[in-house]
């Protein structure tokens, strides 16, 4: 829907190169100048500067870029919400993080799905930073996130609660006095942008201290490749308690002196969904089935 001069635009300020934005994008340099100087003759301005070697945004051209992300963030949701008006069975399109479990999730919509006049449920589970990005762009009704993913431009709604943990394996020294008797550990940890990484972070922070004073980290792409990690007694690992279940047999909790970390859940959609109240029994049931899960 948007001018395909605004992709090229929108690709030049994150590579801040004409050569890289040729080839991510698949056509030529001379391509790319021209499409920019179509969008400058167009509004009139200039929309990029040099500094020396190096290409620079001007107000003007800052003031685009986020237009032009917004605009194409609506267009994805014009997009997605036109789709889904053609689907008749219209499913529920809710978001689950990944950093919570899948088990926990699974057993949850399983035992929704078997009750009567139960609606129909298309279930994400991604990180939480992908899940934020398919929520902006119409792809999702609803997410369950961390409160640490609250935005002015969503509603949020309680969720629950999720305890926040230091995971070993069976053959670990189970009591602690603090945190710091860990640092000789591998501190196994996801990706920078997830949810559970983020708050390990926080709590470190709080401490006074930092993921980089461990002796030794390893970061994995997946809650699957850190659990099975944590079993097999190769680091120690901070994880929302729900994520574990299923591993009682092959992890243990960690007792820590002074440190009792329990996350609050939300719901979040964007404040714009008409479809709102389609999805409120849903996020109900789900309240009460995860605080019974999660006790």
């Amino acid at each position: 829907m948007l001018d395909f001069r605004i992709a090229t635009f929108l690709q030049l300020c994150e590579t801040k190169s004409y050569t890289k934005t040729a080839r991510l994008l698949d056509i030529t340099q001379p391509s790319v100048t021209q499409h920019i100087k179509y969008l400058q003759r167009r509004y009139q301005c200039k929309l990029f500067s040099y500094e020396g070697k190096t290409l620079r945004l001007t107000p003007e051209g800052e003031y685009l870029r986020r237009q032009a992300e917004a605009m194409t963030k609506m267009s994805a949701k014009i997009v997605a919400d036109l789709q889904r008006m053609g689907d008749t069975r219209q499913a529920l399109r809710f978001g689950y993080p990944e950093e919570l479990g899948e088990a926990a999730a699974a057993k949850i919509i399983a035992g929704m799905l078997k009750q009567d006049g139960a609606p129909e449920i298309n279930l994400f589970v991604k990180k939480t930073d992908e899940l934020i990005a398919m929520l902006e762009n119409g792809q999702l009704d609803f997410i369950l996130a961390d409160s640490i993913s609250e935005n002015v431009q969503y509603i949020s709604e309680p969720a629950g609660e999720t305890e926040f943990c230091c995971y070993a394996a069976k053959n670990h020294t189970k009591a602690l006095e603090a945190i710091s008797q860990l640092l000789p550990e591998r501190l196994l940890m996801s990706e920078k942008g997830a949810s559970d990484r983020t708050v390990l972070e926080e709590v470190l922070n709080q401490k006074k201290m930092l993921t980089d004073e461990f002796e030794r980290t390893m970061t994995a792409g997946t809650s699957v490749s850190l659990r099975e990690l944590t079993a097999a007694g190769v680091g120690i690992q901070f994880a929302y308690a729900s994520s574990m279940q299923g591993m009682e047999d092959r992890v243990q909790k960690l007792d820590i002196s002074n440190f009792n970390e329990k996350r609050p859940l939300v719901f979040l959609y964007l404040k714009e969904n008409s479809e709102a109240e389609n999805f409120k029994n849903f996020m109900d049931t789900f309240r009460k089935a995860w605080a019974e899960n999660n006790k």
